[in-house]
This record gives structure tokens, sequence and C-alpha cells, in this order.
């Protein structure tokens, strides 16, 4: 039957049995009293992927998104896991505000990652190498690692929540995309964008391919190159790919020997012959090393395919610099312009088995008479074809009579060329390389929406999809590059293991002890010297390992940290304070909720809409004030794509205005004592239910997982249809019906006034525990102190920083709720007076003051310890000090610019 509900058991290590809510339509609902993240966690995912949440329902409205792809032998590390969170978030948000959302995932086959794992496999296996087996049998071999690992990193994708596309996920060795590549390929060398020459490149001997001069003897320094160039100088070759010396005349005595022995060979001959004049150590020496293999990388001349980058790069850039593509942040369009002015062409092939084998072939014909040429085509018939196509008429009927040979390019192409063509595949089916498909008639500036990656990879990705999706679509990729900077450790150091510092996405959310931490660094495959310092660097940064925190917090911190716009300083104590709003949140829900079901009230059907106004009392009114405000904000940073602002907006809504203020100021009337703040406990808790819902939805972006709960206990308690948070659209009624009014925004003051001396009570209390008088009856040992200027501010703004007609307006809130405020601060009574500045009152001989606002002070009265007053000379310095930063608050609140151009946060942080 719909909406039935069946019960099971569910057992946490170490815990009592946990019930679990499962209604007939499969959503997971929990039902336990402490928030066990592992749990809440478990099934929600499943059931998104069930009911098909993650597809686009339609074409129109469309918010198309691509996940940059990880290695396909990669595991997710804590970089891919605040892309998964900052992607995420977007989708989510897009999807509540009635977009059909495309975002698709997919690896990347890993070039020379994919190859070196494979062929370590193989040598601690079998013993053989890759040579013994051949290409096409390794190539095998690459395939069967690839179904049996390959899906790891997606696994752990899911379990952090990402809400991706699965029905389109891509594979960059799948055959459509690898027809992209080919096509692409061809396009741009039948264009005279790609060609075959003899550069300096960086070879690695141990991996036996040239590697990219960004991952950054004339024939064997770049220096010495260039000079030889410049004089003619020739270019002799004197190691080879294997980094022994080559076997030539000219190197008489050092052929077959290694490039270490040699240049040690090179130092004794000098000696023997008294040439030597000893060595100094280089200053500031890099040696470049390889970061796959660790070998020293070898500046070596090699014939190699190249892109001419000039006019790619020039069109590509003119789309950043126009705002054609929007960079965020903004400060990336110089770097962008300073790469994209002084681009190098692209060496594009790459000495390794794995990958997409370039389609270039070289056609020769016997005899010699006609040259070798060298065609891009699809296969050797069309490279005949094409071959022949471009010779002469003489050389033509001299070839027909005339063997040909024809051999594929052994090379493949570097990945990020195929990375480069991904929205192509993705955005552009089915037209792939053709003009895009009616771009123009969707309205569409673009392949796809929005694309969000690590500004470490600005020119290695986004810069070549912007220079060859253009190219070919002759749209943009994407309208909006987000950028989000470097995760370090707390001290701001570069992860590594060495350092014992990486910090696991998957031990952060399912928990992890130290002795688990330590096998993983031990299977890291690193020197002992280094293993030796990661042990101890582990052992004393996380000597506890990691409690289970979850997805949600981990989440929620990545995305708060994205304010840090330079690189990302990551602490597990901003962790452990995410997973305490997370127990925060799941207790606020449980208060509510137990007052809700106390009264009678239905949770589902309670909507702020539906109360009157009237029945409303000022901390009512000023708490959907508070809230309104929190929305424009939300909506506002989440459209601008400020996550982090977001976020805090939130918490700090949750924290302050929710629990700090409002639910304490409800306390009264919840337990029965209706007339100390005047509310009508049904009207607070409506209040509290309709400010929770708006909560879990602007949290669901941040935390997918406890917002779907909690969502699903509130507001789908009996419903007898299937509905996610994520599909609870926002509309523009609900922000119309939390509206401010003039009356809420007064209120609203007032209620900062009431909890402003509340706090400070608490703050005086805490501040002096032992020495304040004790208060009964009428001898109040606290006393809110109302100022009144001597005389009031000018119309400029200059003067006190306060008028009378305010500080009266102050002495009547203080009065009005004079029971409230003793209540909520524990005192069985205060004392309420107006004093002018002048009024030495609140500065006598064995008091403690705390300022409030300019207008208001909380005044103490302080004893020692043996019950009498301390000594007058302490305490009045100690006020005078207190006064002298009363007076410069008033000041900066009293300037014509403060009020003018102080943001409302900041002004009513200041209140």
């Amino acid at each position: 039957m719909a909406g039935q509900i069946m019960l099971q058991s569910l057992r946490v290590a170490n815990r009592s049995p946990i019930k679990t809510c499962v209604r007939a339509y499969a959503a997971p609902v929990h039902k336990f009293e402490k928030y066990e993240p592992k749990v809440v966690e478990s099934d929600w995912y499943a059931w998104w992927q069930k009911r098909g949440l993650f597809a686009p329902k339609r074409t129109d409205n469309m918010f198309t998104m691509l996940l940059p792809p990880p290695n396909v032998t990669g595991v997710l590390h804590i970089g891919h896991a605040l892309t998964l969170s900052i992607q995420d978030a977007i989708a989510r948000w897009n999807r509540m505000h009635g977009r059909s959302v495309n975002w698709v995932p997919g690896t990347d086959h890993a070039g020379i990652s994919m190859q070196s794992v494979v062929e370590k496999k193989l040598k601690r296996e079998t013993g053989q190498t890759r040579h013994d087996l051949g290409r096409e049998a390794f190539v095998d071999e690459v395939w069967k690692w690839k179904q049996q690992h390959g899906d790891r990193i997606k696994q752990q994708t899911t379990r952090i929540g990402a809400s991706l596309n699965w029905a389109e996920e891509y594979f960059t060795m799948d055959p459509q995309h690898s027809q992209v590549v080919r096509d692409a390929f061809i396009r741009l060398y039948d264009d005279g964008l790609v060609y075959r020459t003899t550069k300096m490149v960086n070879w690695s001997c141990a991996l036996q391919s040239v590697i990219s001069d960004i991952e950054i003897t004339p024939a064997h320094d770049e220096n010495d190159y260039a000079c030889a160039q410049r004089l003619g100088l020739p270019a002799v070759q004197v190691f080879g790919p294997d980094g022994a010396v080559v076997q030539d005349a000219a190197v008489v005595g050092f052929a077959g020997i290694s490039r270490w022995q040699a240049r040690q060979k090179v130092i004794t001959l000098l000696t023997d012959s008294g040439a030597y004049m000893g060595k100094r150590d280089a200053e500031q020496s890099v040696i470049s090393r390889c970061s796959r293999s660790g070998d020293v990388i070898e500046p070596m001349l090699m014939p190699q395919w190249y892109v001419r980058c000039s006019e790619l790069a020039q069109r590509a850039n003119n789309l950043v610099q126009e705002k054609a593509i929007e960079l965020i942040p903004d400060r990336q369009r110089a770097v962008w312009n300073s790469w994209m002015s002084g681009i190098d062409d692209w060496c594009v092939s790459r000495q390794l088995w794995w990958g997409h084998r370039i389609p270039v072939y070289r056609v020769s014909w016997d005899g010699g008479e006609i040259g070798d040429m060298w065609v891009a085509a699809e296969s050797e018939q069309q490279a005949q074809l094409k071959a022949v196509g471009k010779l002469g008429s003489e050389d033509k009927a001299l070839a027909a009579n005339l063997q040909c040979t024809i051999i594929q390019d052994e090379d493949v192409l570097d990945t990020w060329f195929s990375s480069g063509l991904l929205p192509l595949t993705a955005f552009n089916q089915p037209s792939v390389l053709a003009p895009a498909r009616d771009m123009n008639a969707t309205n569409q500036p673009s392949l796809s929406s929005v694309l969000e990656t690590g500004q470490d990879i600005l020119f290695f990705w986004v810069a070549r999809m912007a220079m060859l999706c253009t190219y070919f679509a002759k749209v943009p990729p994407f309208s909006t590059v987000l950028l989000h900077p470097m995760v370090r450790d707390a001290q701001g150091r570069k992860m590594s293991k060495s350092l014992g510092n990486i910090i696991d996405p998957m031990d952060i959310i399912n928990g992890a002890e130290l002795s688990q931490l330590q096998k993983t660094l031990q299977n890291g495959h690193m020197t002992e010297q280094e293993l030796d310092k990661g042990m101890r660097e582990l052992k004393k940064l996380y000597p506890n390992g990691f409690q289970s925190f979850g997805a949600d917090a981990l989440r929620f911190t990545l995305l708060v940290y994205t304010q840090q716009t330079q690189q990302i300083n990551m602490s597990l104590d901003t962790i452990r304070a995410s997973y305490h709003f997370c127990n925060k949140l799941w207790n606020t829900f449980r208060f509510i909720h137990m007052h809700a079901a106390n009264l009678g009230l239905d949770a589902g059907q309670a909507c702020i809409a539906d109360i009157d106004q009237n029945q409303m009392s000022v901390f009512d009114r000023a708490l959907l004030s508070r809230l309104h405000a929190m929305l424009e904000t939300y909506h506002q940073a989440m459209s601008t794509y400020r996550l982090a602002v977001a976020a805090e907006t939130v918490r700090e809504f949750v924290q302050r205005d929710l629990c700090d203020r409002y639910i304490e100021a409800c306390k009264p009337a919840l337990y029965g004592n209706c007339n100390v703040t005047n509310q009508d406990p049904h009207v607070a808790v409506k209040v509290l239910l309709g400010a929770l819902d708006i909560v879990l939805r602007s949290l669901h972006p941040f935390m997918p997982f406890l917002s779907e709960e909690l969502w699903q206990q509130h507001a789908r308690k009996d419903a007898s249809d299937e509905l996610s948070i994520m599909e609870r659209e926002w509309s523009s009624a609900e922000s119309k019906a939390i509206a401010h009014d003039s009356r809420s925004e007064e209120e609203n003051d007032a209620s900062i006034l009431v909890f402003g001396a509340v706090s400070g009570i608490r703050s005086l209390k805490q501040q002096h525990p032992t020495r304040l008088q004790a208060g009964t009856g009428s001898a109040a040992r606290l006393t809110i102190v109302v100022t009144v200027p001597e005389r009031a501010a000018d119309a400029g703004g200059r003067g006190a920083g306060v008028d009378r007609a305010t500080a009266e307006r102050v002495r009547e809130i203080a009065t009005k709720h004079e029971a409230c405020i003793a209540l909520m601060s524990k005192e069985l009574a205060i004392r309420i007076c107006t004093a002018s500045d002048s009024d030495s009152s609140a500065a006598d001989s064995g008091t403690a003051v705390v300022v409030v606002t300019p207008y208001m002070r909380i005044v103490g009265q302080l004893v020692d310890n043996d019950g009498q007053q301390p000594q007058s000379a302490k305490s009045v310095a100690a006020v005078a000090k207190l006064e002298t930063e009363l007076a410069k608050v008033r000041k900066v609140v009293g300037s014509g610019g403060y009020r003018r151009s102080a943001p409302e946060a900041v002004k009513e942080a200041d209140r």
C-alpha cells in the first residue's frame, strides 16, 4: 500500500540497533536519535538513480556541464572531491530552479600512466616486457586491466554524492570519441595546421617517449641548440633514446655506456689531461624529472608531429578578452592572454602503445623515383587514394605500375589532444565535427553552460578545448569557466606522501584508524627514507586517524573553502566544524518536530504564507525578516557561482538567527510561559517548520544526503507519491510570502537588541563567574544602561553618533522585553536605566561593563573573593578603557561614509 511504512533494523558497530523507516515507494528514511552519517548516506544515491533524477528531463531550458575526466588508473583525491562538490552543488541548484541538467561524466585513458601501470604489472607477474608481447597483445592487456579496475574511481564518485548523468558516461578510448579524435586530426592536417619536423623535445628515457614541455651538446641542451641554430652549427646526436651514448666515430671510447657513466668519464679524462678546473654547485639548479617515472628528462632532437597554434590561440584569446568565455576569477584573463600571446606550436605525438594512434601514413613507391609522402587518413586504402591524388600527372602514371608501401605512424596522440575535443563528443551529437547543431536556433551561445576545474590545468586542458572546439564547432565549448585553487595542508604545504599530509576523501568520509593510514602510505612505492619521514609526519599530524565525518561534512567544508581563491589550506578542524554543523541541524530538526508533535501540527502542511501576520510576535516577524534576507543573498550568490558565500549565509542563519536567537526566544512559550515573549506557540512552531523547510532546501546542493533525509521526514512523511527534495523547485511566490515589511525590519532591530542584551549578560557572567553579586528581588546585580548623548548628531552624521530619539527607542524595547531578557539570560532581576555620556554611574568602582551597541551597555557589580568591592582604582581604569573603546565605536558608526557605504551585515554586527 502506498505510504505504508515498514521497519527494518540496521546495526552500527558498537551501537544499539537503528530503525530504518522504508516507505513502500522505497525512500530510505531512517529513524534514530543520534546523527550517523554512515547510515544517512548509505542508500539515498541508489534511490536517486532508480528514479532517474540525474538525467535531463527535456531539451529546453538546458544546463550542461562536463566533468573533468579523472585518469582511469587513479583514485579519488581531495582535488577530485573539490571539483565534484562544486559541480554537484551547481547541478542540484539548477535542477531546483526548473532547468534540465545534463552533467556528463567520464574517465580519461591516461596514456602514460595506464601504460606504466600495466607494464609494471606485466613485469611483476610474468617477467615480460611489452616488447615481448607485441603491440596488439599488450593493448589487449591494457583493456583487461581497464575492465577489472576502471570503475574504482566511479564508485568513489558516487560515494561523495555526485549527481552525474551516468547514461552518457564516456571513456576517451570509446569508439565514438576515438572517431572524433581521428576526424579532428585529419581535418587539422588537411587544413595545413599539422606538420612533422625535428625539434628539441623533452625525452624520458624510462618511458621511451616525449613528454609535455609544460609538465614545463646542441642536440641535448635547449640553450646550446638555440645557439647552434643562430650560428649554423651542426647538431650532433650523442645520446640514443635509451640514454646510452650512440655508436659513432665522433665519440670513440664512449659508445654504448650510459649517460651517467659518460658524464663521469668526461670528468676523469679532463682530470687526467690536467684540463679539469674543478666544480662548483649551481645556486639555483633545477633538474627536470618525469612526474610518472622519476627519470631525469633529457632534451633531445626528435622528429615529432606538431599543431600550429598561432591562429587557434588568437581565436581562443579573443573569446576570453571579449567575454564570450567568462573566466572566474577574472584575474585569470591576464594569465590567459599571456599564455595565448606567446604560445608555441604543440607537440602532439607520444611514443606509446596505449592511446589514440595517430592517423597518418607514410606512403612510398618502389624505385625511389617518387618521393615518400605523409598523409592523414582513416585507413591504408584512403591513405593511398589521398597520396595518389596529390601526385602530378606524370607521377600518377608512374605510380600506377609501382609497388606501393603504406605504413602507419607508430606514435599515439597526446592525451590532452583527446581531452580537448570532449565537448564535441558530449554535447554536439550527432553532428560531431560539423558546425554545432542548430546552436543559433536554440539560442545556445556555446556547446555547454559551465566548465569547472582546477586553475592548474587552465592551459593544459581549458585552453586546448577553447582552441580545438571553437575551430570545429564555430562556437565556444563553454560560456563560463570556474577555476578553483589548489588544495594544500593546513600549513600551506603541497600534499605529498613523504610529508605524510595527504588527506584521502574516502578516509574523511568513512573514517580511518592510524594503522590504516600507515598501511596506505606503505603501499605508495616510496624510498625507505621517504617512507620513514612520511610515517613520522603522519603520526604527528593524525595520531588518532580520522573519525567518520561523512560526505556532507566534507563537501560543505570544501565549498566554504573556495573563498580562498589563491590556495586552500585544509584543516581537519574545519571538517570537524562542518560535522558539528550537520549534527546541530539534525538536533534542531528533532527539537522542532518534537514540539510540532506535542501541538498536533502536521509538518508537511505547515506553510509560512498561511500564518496570520497579526498573530505573529516581534520575534516571529524578525526571524522571517532574516530568513528573507538569507534567501536573497543565497540565490544571488549561487547564481553568480559564489558558493562559499551561499553556504556561509545559510550556516550563519541556522546557527545565529534560527538556533541562538529565535529558538531561544521561543522556549518560554513552547514550555508554557507565553506571556514573557507574547508568542503563540502554534505560530512559533509553524514559523519554525516553514523556516526549516527553506533551510533544508537551501542546504541540499551542499549537503545532499542529510537534507534529503530530513526533508523526507519533514515534508513527505505521509505522502503517497515519490518526490525528492531536488525536485522541489524554488518559486518567486515563496520569497514573496516571507518578504519583510517595514514592521518586520523594525522588529528585527528590536530582536537584535534583545538578543544583544542577553548575549552581553551571558558574556559578563562568563568573564566574572564568581565576582558578580547575587541578585534577589529588587536588588539587581546587572544593569542595562541605555546611553542618551548630551547632544544629538547633526544632519551630516557628525557628533556623538547617536540621538535621543533612537536612545529612547532602545530604552522602550529593553523595558518592554525586560522579563524576556531576564528569563533568557537566567537572571532573577535586571534593572534598566538611562544615562548620559557623562554619567559616571556606569563607571562606579567595582563594576564590569560589556558594550552591546553604541546605545546600550551591560553593567555588573563585582565583589572580591571575600565579598568586598575591589579597589576603585582598578575598576575605574578598566571602565575608562571600555569607555574609550565605546567612543571609537560611536565615531565610526556615526560617520556619513559608514552610513552610506557599510554593508548591512556589517551594520548589523556593529549594532
